[in-house]
């Protein structure tokens, strides 16, 4: 059995610690690049504060020496700084009860170059600062020389700090330059304030440019059918935060979020993105009960992509690796406040956006109950994802077919989300009598129609899964507008027939004139009743296309069933004919001579 006394204890000097530990300080040992970054961090702090324009890192790998260089304010040199903050823990300008030279920065432990020395086989300062040129030599973490001289003229940078890690610590010192280049894309793009970043990589010079959002679509993988960016930010300096998110359709249902916290990739997350994902659960959450959508808080976050970038005052990081902010939940007030008014402030702006996304998660929710997609009355339930389509809530509604952007606003609007589906067609829709159905169907506004009604097409149609319980036409009421009004109605009869047979489809007469006084809006859907309203000298208001009806108009002349005057269409014997008419020029010539309008 071994003794063990007082003598048996050893009290370590920090270096030897370090060089004993390397894992605890920096975290794995694979190779050196988070010593490159310990010394970026500290030029990216100069950078936050507005004093550097040029931040360059070196890599040589084969002589395996890596060096970051900045044209900053420069590390003092009196008081034998550089060798205090190279080998003194806990030394630097930084902490947080005495941040005299910086307000807002990532190195906040007084460990980073202190590390960098004692992890490396030989570790350099040199400084060019107030007319002077300060160099110092350590080798295995001891200094072994150092000089100061005076400096004339224009210097070249202001700090460079060199090493060579040291091949006992590391499994290859050859660092992991993707992780580097990211550093460098990810700082180039969150500051965009005229800082040049240069990545040479033995002796191949890159230039690091990359505007944010850029770098938000590469770094989230976003795909071309993800829908739009949404931007909100903050700038109650010194603290602020500026956030980027998007719904993707093609990857991974499971939310992805990408942040920094001062400039400093926070890989593993931490308070300030749960925060964030409880903050738009309860937004959309709330909004949904509203709406009547159907909704589980959880469903928010299905294809969510998030880019969060914060600037505070006092992170804390979990561990010197700072892949995680674990500050409280009470030291981000500020920050919990001003995102909660941004995200309001953005959704009661832009409504329709917000109905887009609700009725995306109210389909996902859908989809899970019931793998094949199927609604509640047993109709097939079509993903709507990011569509144009604006869907209603119930088995039994009406959706609306419009023609353009302009009325689909205003439809939605007025429309009840309970009852009213909106589709807007952008635009000119095909002839029928021209295409295949095949080919109609690979068209985009045709084919996301089709998918959109449930019922299939062709021996696979089945009306008992159709989703809505009226289709409605809606286009203007002069000839542009029966025309697109004629070529849809076509389409239904080529691809799907047996929607019209069954009664489903109708267009809604619109008027050109209306009685529109004070307090009084009349539609006047007759030669008649204009006349009359003449006769009479009331006001009247000759509207182009329904774009020009506000939404309370529009709610009368297309939603209201006790003002509205739908037609329903009837399927045709004469298909054969009516397909003449639409593609042979002859028979329409040829209708119009004999003034015969009958099909």
């Amino acid at each position: 059995m071994t003794s063990y006394s007082s003598k048996d204890i050893r009290t370590l000097k920090p270096m030897d610690q370090i060089r004993l530990n390397p894992g605890m300080w920096i975290g794995p040992t694979d190779d050196p690049h988070h010593l490159i970054e310990e010394c970026l961090d500290n030029a990216l702090d100069e950078a936050q504060g507005g004093h550097v324009k040029i931040i360059a890192v070196m890599i040589d790998t084969k002589n395996n020496i890596y060096s970051v260089i900045d044209d900053g304010r420069g590390i003092p040199i009196s008081d034998k700084t550089p060798i205090k903050i190279s080998t003194e823990l806990f030394s630097g300008a930084k902490f947080q009860d005495e941040k005299t030279a910086y307000e807002i920065a990532s190195g906040l432990h007084g460990v980073g170059l202190v590390a960098v020395n004692a992890l490396s086989e030989t570790y350099k300062i040199e400084i060019y600062k107030d007319s002077r040129h300060a160099v110092y030599n350590f080798k295995n973490g001891k200094l072994k020389h150092s000089k100061i001289d005076e400096f004339e003229g224009e210097k070249p940078f202001s700090s460079k700090i060199e090493f060579s890690p040291s091949e006992k610590i590391f499994s290859s010192v050859i660092p992991n330059l993707t992780r580097i280049k990211r550093r460098l894309m990810t700082a180039s793009a969150e500051m965009n304030n005229g800082v040049t970043f240069i990545l040479n990589v033995d002796g191949n010079k890159e230039i690091i440019k990359l505007d944010l959002v850029s770098h938000f679509k590469q770094t989230c993988s976003l795909s071309e059918e993800s829908n739009g960016i949404v931007y909100l930010k903050s700038f109650n300096k010194p603290e602020k935060f500026y956030a980027m998110f998007a719904y993707d359709t093609k990857g991974s249902v499971a939310p992805k979020a990408f942040s920094s916290v001062n400039l400093l990739p926070v890989d593993g997350g931490g308070t300030h993105i749960n925060m964030f994902y409880e903050i738009v659960r309860d937004l959309f959450n709330a909004k949904a009960k509203k709406l009547g959508y159907n909704f589980q808080p959880q469903d928010c976050l299905i294809g969510l992509r998030v880019y969060l970038m914060l600037s505070l005052i006092e992170p804390k990081f979990g561990g010197q690796t700072k892949d995680k902010l674990i500050n409280q939940k009470a030291t981000l007030v500020v920050f919990i406040n001003q995102l909660k008014l941004a995200l309001t402030n953005y959704f009661n702006e832009n409504q329709e956006y917000l109905e887009d996304l609700l009725t995306l998660f109210q389909d996902y929710r859908r989809s899970l109950d019931s793998k094949k997609m199927k609604s509640n009355n047993g109709g097939k339930r079509v993903s709507t994802k990011f569509s144009k389509l604006k869907d209603c809530t119930s088995k039994n509604g009406e959706i609306f077919i419009v023609e353009g952007d302009s009325a689909g606003g205003g439809f939605v609007q007025c429309r009840n989300s309970r009852m009213h589906a909106i589709f807007p067609l952008r635009g000119k829709i095909p002839s029928a009598a021209n295409w295949s159905i095949d080919r109609l169907l690979k068209h985009k506004e045709v084919g996301e129609l089709i998918r959109a009604l449930g019922t299939g097409y062709g021996p696979d149609f089945n009306i008992a899964d159709l989703k809505y319980g009226k289709i409605i036409i809606t286009a203007d009421a002069d000839f542009d507008g029966l025309h697109i009004c004629c070529l849809a109605i076509m389409v239904f009869a080529k691809v799907v027939p047996e929607i019209i047979k069954a009664g489903k489809l109708y267009y809604v007469d619109t008027p050109l004139w209306c009685i529109n006084e004070s307090k009084h809006f009349i539609p006047l859907w007759t030669d008649q009743e204009v006349e009359d309203a003449r006769n009479n000298n009331r006001i009247l208001t000759r509207y182009k296309g329904l774009g020009e009806f506000n939404a309370d108009q529009l709610k009368v002349v297309t939603l209201d069933p006790q003002t509205r005057k739908l037609v329903q269409i009837q399927y045709s014997n004469n298909m054969d004919k009516i397909n003449r008419l639409f593609s042979v020029p002859e028979e329409k010539r040829k209708m119009i001579s004999e003034e015969n309008y009958s099909i």
